[in-house]
């Protein structure tokens, strides 16, 4: 487990502690727990959960300013700080408000504790608390408690119900929203369109014949750091085309070709970046929902990858000027992440690649935007997908049905891989799937080898009739990613900016991407989901995970952060025998 991670338990614990402890806080907290809100409903009033939210570097500088050597007017002072940012929530039946606060997707475990929570709270003498902390990281841990109200609104912790920890989860929507906007600029960032293939920025929209209903919007340009592009920690080890933005080891690898033969030893550092990868995109993909824009879900991605000693490798990769790609709607591929927020409805693509050890691991997943995409959590059955389909307003049918045509498209290009295998036979897989859905697979991008490089040979093209060259080997490292559009139109046409690749009649894409390595027997998927992954559309608990072939490392990493965790809940269930 990050130390950030765990010293953040420790201080949310001492706060939730404190808050048990001593009197004197009632003119605080009181409104916050028993007064009802002026546009709260009878339904909502009934709910008294106190919501805290910020970021670990602070939460761990509030704990100090407890400490008994503290005077007390600081401490006081504290209290009112916590009171001010902390909020009244509640929940409502849509799943909506549930993922506004804790994330999409997230696990059942995590999810019915919560619900549980909100349940208990709603009882007349009860009160609950959640103290939610936003990691180094970009993922969210909360410590939760539930207490008894007392003649002034603060009691004993309640011992009907365990308080616990809960994790991963994502900032709330209010925690994600942008500081600084195209409407209300600061000193430090600027806001303008891309353009000329990210080497130039301006305050207009260039002209273009927008063929679908999404416009580009305005990114952020950081006035102070190279290139306006976030700043990467001194400890990173970049890219080559970190200042340069030209892969110049790449382009010459390309003129060769003949893939590379990884050893077990080359493929489990290779390994390693695909799984700092999977936490990134898993990271993303939980705070997806409506409200959020691409900047901030770009912020997320950028925080992770180096919170993991790792490079986001699409950051000034010739000029890209964002550390992942975000692709909505009609965008097929290579979407820069702007300042629109996501809608309900929106299907948003997100592509991450960490450059980790001297290995690049990249993979990409397409979701639903908004509460609907979320249902999948219940799944129980492999028809579940069609379940969540039938389930929703027919306008957004298309949409499910691109998406599962998109998924199942990877997997049956997965389901050959082994050696002598051609890399062109994929496409025949592929394009079968793709005409079963009436939908069309996009012929101007391909998978690609990867490695030591971003992208190398082979070229994987996902197209029937293709003329790839090549066969897969023991050892052969490359992605699967096909681009699937809604229709029988393929063809794709570039906006202004240069990278951005949308549908030439402003059709939906999809597309789902693996890291892979072709073994003896079969394929060893390195950026595979996990345990901890969103289970969000079109995913369900019966895909394989590959949770049984953990390494030994990730067993013992596991172990260890399950013991914290456990220790800490412990801790926090001390207040059964507190009083506030």
């Amino acid at each position: 487990m990050a130390e950030d991670k765990v010293e953040s338990l420790a201080a949310a614990v001492n706060l939730l502690t404190l808050l048990a402890s001593d009197s004197g806080k009632e003119e605080f907290f009181l409104p916050l727990t028993l007064s009802p809100s002026a546009n709260e409903s009878p339904t909502e009033t009934r709910q008294k959960c106190l919501f805290f939210e910020c970021t670990s570097t602070a939460l761990q500088a509030l704990s100090k300013m407890f400490l008994p050597s503290t005077p007390e007017l600081l401490k006081v002072s504290a209290l009112k700080s916590i009171a001010k940012k902390a909020r009244r929530v509640s929940l409502t039946e849509s799943q909506s408000s549930f993922s506004a606060l804790f994330g999409y997707g997230i696990s059942k475990t995590n999810e019915t504790r919560l619900r549980t929570l909100f349940t208990e709270s709603e009882k007349e003498t009860r009160y609950a608390v959640v103290i939610s902390v936003r990691l180094r990281c970009g993922e969210s841990v909360a410590v939760c408690g539930l207490f008894e109200d007392g003649e002034s609104g603060f009691g004993k912790a309640s011992s009907g119900t365990s308080s616990f920890v809960a994790y991963p989860l994502a900032p709330s929507t209010t925690f994600l929203e942008l500081q600084s906007t195209p409407e209300k600029e600061t000193d430090e960032v600027k806001w303008l369109y891309c353009d000329d293939k990210g080497n130039a920025r301006t305050e207009d929209m260039p002209y273009f014949k927008w063929k679908g209903k999404l416009r580009p919007h305005k990114i952020s340009h950081q006035e102070k750091l190279f290139r306006g592009m976030r700043k990467v920690p001194d400890a990173v080890v970049k890219a080559e085309w970190w200042e340069t933005s030209r892969p110049l080891a790449e382009e010459r690898a390309r003129q060769q070709r003949v893939a590379d033969e990884l050893s077990q030893k080359e493929i489990e550092k290779l390994r390693k970046a695909c799984v700092i990868g999977r936490g990134a995109i898993d990271c993303v993909v939980r705070a997806i929902r409506p409200g959020v824009t691409p900047e901030a879900l770009d912020a997320l991605c950028h925080d992770y990858i180096c919170d993991k000693n790792a490079y986001p490798s699409p950051l000034n990769y010739y000029c890209f000027p964002k550390s992942c790609c975000i692709s909505v709607n009609e965008v097929i591929c290579h979407g820069i992440p702007d300042c629109r927020p996501l809608e309900e409805g929106d299907i948003v693509n997100i592509d991450v690649t960490a450059f980790f050890g001297g290995y690049h691991g990249d993979l990409n997943e397409t979701v639903f935007v908004g509460s609907s995409g979320d249902k999948s959590n219940s799944a129980t059955e492999e028809t579940a997908s069609e379940e969540v389909a039938d389930g929703v307003d027919s306008s957004k049918k298309e949409a499910f049905k691109l998406l599962k045509c998109a998924y199942e498209c990877l997997a049956e290009g997965m389901s050959i891989v082994k050696p002598d295998t051609r890399y062109r036979d994929i496409g025949e897989k592929v394009s079968t799937v793709a005409s079963k859905y009436d939908c069309s697979v996009v012929k101007t991008y391909c998978g690609h080898g990867i490695g030591k490089h971003f992208h190398c040979f082979p070229n994987v093209p996902h197209y029937k009739g293709n003329k790839a060259a090549g066969a897969m080997k023991p050892g052969h490292a490359f992605t699967i990613e096909p681009m699937i559009n809604l229709g029988k139109e393929w063809r794709d046409e570039l906006w202004p900016d240069g990278w951005t690749a949308v549908t030439k009649d402003g059709s939906l894409s999809a597309q789902y991407e693996h890291t892979m390595v072709c073994t003896t027997d079969g394929v060893d998927v390195l950026t595979k989901r996990n345990k901890n992954s969103p289970r969000v559309f079109p995913f369900t608990e019966f895909e394989d995970t590959g949770d049984d072939d953990k390494d030994e490392e990730e067993e013992e990493e596991a172990d260890k952060e399950n013991q914290v965790i456990a220790e800490l809940e412990e801790l926090v269930n001390q207040f059964n025998t507190t009083k506030l």
